[in-house]
């Protein structure tokens, strides 16, 4: 008898990352005991190899202006072998440290759990850089070392995978001949209902985003709303950054959602709005892009990050940037009421969607990507600028949404009342109503921020701090 396993999705997350940085280990040092010295002198030295390596790359980089070079092509673990470096009894011997009075000097179990879950985490990945390959990079301005592995071995029985977005996945290209991609029948789907408005801009990406999105998510709404009639539904698909902010506008249509990029793919949330709405792109770094090329094809040499060749593309890590960016946008777009078939000939309702596209040769790609996915689709010019004189728009005076959706982004721990504010460029005159609300167990925005782990910590005496704590979930 055979089993069958089939996925009814694109598949996700099928490549773990490694990452330890100089600080990282220098953290969990820093929480070794003499007596943890003694009995693990073999794993103690690793981690100071592992730091010493880091350091030496970081100094290297600032020095030449290299950003990535390889480590090592293999690790020492043999196959049927013990490691000769096993972190795992140091991890439990580290279970049991109070890190919240010895690395913060203060009594909480929330500090406590959030630097033990990172020391763990820390000594895991450390483990994943001695037994495989391993290389440098600097990404931004973090210096660190680096690894990665298919979560699910190659030579493991195959799955059917019901992914919509196979054509474009570089994925399945990189599985080669171990993948089957079966071609979606013509005149399956028809999108003729669909009209796809594109813009294009630079300064597009998530740090020119978010320093921008302030004054560029008004004019977005402002341009939507002199378009579209007010009984539309809209959803809008964001950077994770950003959402905060974007739910603190109440546009005028009967529904109006906001989503973020890593949250959008699958979700049925959006099923039946009519509108979709890609404003800013989730652009995949460098180190993400050599992590899953190299889980799938193996550790490349010094000579590949500087010139990443393979097969027939002259660049492949620009073609898996593409690829990718045109998976997720498709996603998204594919949240919205245009999923759903309403007669034979594989019509849907009619939708439209916007979006704000790069330019340039990326932006062209994309675009002919999301075409020959979505066949019958319709184009039209979205008359938009990004950029531009200042739009002001109303804002919702509760301010509740947007605080909510701020601390479900975060990790868990403590946010002053006054950074949140901050963070969301709500002004201090609000503050005593907002606090009027976080003492009422009843209102609407303490019941939000309890369902999502969040309580509201007030001060005591003048000069006194008020927090928002967010716990860990159960």
């Amino acid at each position: 008898m055979r089993l069958l396993t089939i996925v009814d999705e694109a598949l996700a997350n099928v490549v773990t990352s490694f990452k330890v940085t100089s600080s990282d280990i220098a953290q969990v040092l820093s929480y070794v005991t003499p007596e943890m010295e003694r009995d693990h002198r073999t794993e103690c030295d690793a981690l100071r190899l592992l730091k010493h390596e880091a350091d030496k790359c970081a100094l290297a980089s600032d020095t030449d202006g290299v950003f990535a070079r390889g480590l090592w092509s293999e690790g020492v673990k043999q196959a049927g072998v013990a490691p000769p470096v096993d972190f795992g009894l140091l991890r439990r011997g580290l279970k049991g440290v109070a890190f919240d009075r010895l690395g913060a000097l203060e009594d909480s179990t929330i500090t406590r759990h959030r630097i033990g879950k990172k020391v763990d985490e820390t000594l895991e990945h450390a483990q994943a850089l001695l037994d495989q390959w391993a290389y440098y990079a600097k990404n931004g301005n973090e210096h660190a070392l680096h690894s990665s592995a298919l979560v699910v071995p190659l030579d493991a029985p195959g799955p059917v995978v019901l992914d919509a977005t196979a054509r474009a996945d570089f994925l399945w290209d990189l599985f080669g001949g171990r993948a089957l991609r079966i071609e979606t029948p013509s005149r399956v789907r028809n999108y003729s209902n669909v009209t796809l408005h594109v813009a294009r801009s630079s300064g597009v990406g998530k740090r020119t985003m978010k320093a921008n999105f302030s004054k560029r998510f008004p004019r977005l709404i402002d341009d939507l709303e002199s378009r579209l009639p007010p009984d539309r539904s809209v959803f809008v698909c964001v950077h994770k950054d950003n959402r905060p902010l974007a739910e603190d506008y109440a546009p005028a249509f009967s529904r109006f959602s906001i989503g973020h990029w890593g949250k959008v793919d699958g979700s049925n949330e959006w099923k039946d709005f009519d509108t979709a709405v890609i404003f800013g792109m989730p652009y995949r770094d460098q180190v993400s892009l050599n992590n899953t090329f190299f889980a799938l094809q193996g550790f490349k040499g010094d000579d590949w990050f500087d010139d990443p060749q393979w097969k027939t593309y002259l660049d492949v890590r620009r073609v898996m940037r593409q690829r990718q960016l045109s998976v997720s946008i498709i996603q998204a777009i594919g949240r919205i009421r245009l999923r759903c078939a309403i007669d034979e000939h594989g019509n849907c309702p009619p939708s439209d969607v916007f979006i704000v596209l790069p330019k340039g040769q990326e932006g062209d790609e994309v675009l002919q990507d999301i075409r020959a996915d979505l066949p019958g689709l319709r184009l039209a010019d979205w008359d938009f600028s990004i950029d531009g004189p200042k739009v002001r728009k109303p804002r919702k005076g509760s301010k509740h949404e947007a605080i909510i959706a701020y601390m479900a982004a975060r990790l868990p721990g403590r946010e002053p009342i006054t950074k949140v504010l901050r963070a969301l460029d709500i002004d201090q005159g609000s503050l005593k109503k907002i606090r009027e609300k976080l003492n009422e167990p009843s209102s609407a925005l303490s019941e939000g921020l309890w369902s999502i782990n969040v309580e509201y910590v007030s001060g005591k005496g003048r000069g006194a701090k008020s927090y928002l704590v967010k716990h860990q979930a159960a």
